[in-house]
């Protein structure tokens, strides 16, 4: 009953802010998420938030497969990160949060080789997928 109200909650806060959303499920667990599709929103990411509720995220689809990095500068929550090639969980990283406003001063964190996309999620909500997993992913 709690993992619905926040979910629930999670959509109504993500129905207001005009960003595509799309469903992710890994295994067992499903997401309701925002999609960044531009560079700018990709950028943005989930920094400036004070709190990233269970079952929610957001997916950064690529065009074309190559190696990414990612940044934590002005987040305030840590996230799971979840590398993604060809529809196939490839690894994936807790990162803690960095509040510094410059993105120098906070590390990046690099994909394991090529991905095609990118999921961030609240920490510790990917702790029971497996690497090769099938990530489908539902657009809305």
């Amino acid at each position: 009953m709690r993992r619905t109200a926040s979910v629930l909650a999670a959509l109504v806060l993500l129905s207001g802010c005009g960003a595509p959303t799309s469903t992710v499920t890994i295994g067992e667990q499903t997401f309701t998420v925002e999609v960044a599709r531009t560079p700018d929103a990709q950028r943005a990411g989930l920094s400036d938030r004070d709190d990233v509720p269970a079952g929610t995220g957001m997916l950064f689809p690529f065009d074309e497969p190559g190696p990414r990095e990612v940044w934590m500068a002005r987040t305030r929550v840590p996230l799971d990160i979840a590398w993604i090639l060809d529809s196939q969980l490839v690894a994936v990283e807790t990162l803690p949060p960095c509040e510094l406003d410059v993105v120098t001063d906070c590390p990046t964190y690099a994909s394991p080789g090529d991905v095609d996309t990118l999921l961030e999620v609240p920490a510790g909500a990917l702790g029971k997928v497996e690497v090769g997993e099938t990530v489908q992913v539902l657009t809305q």
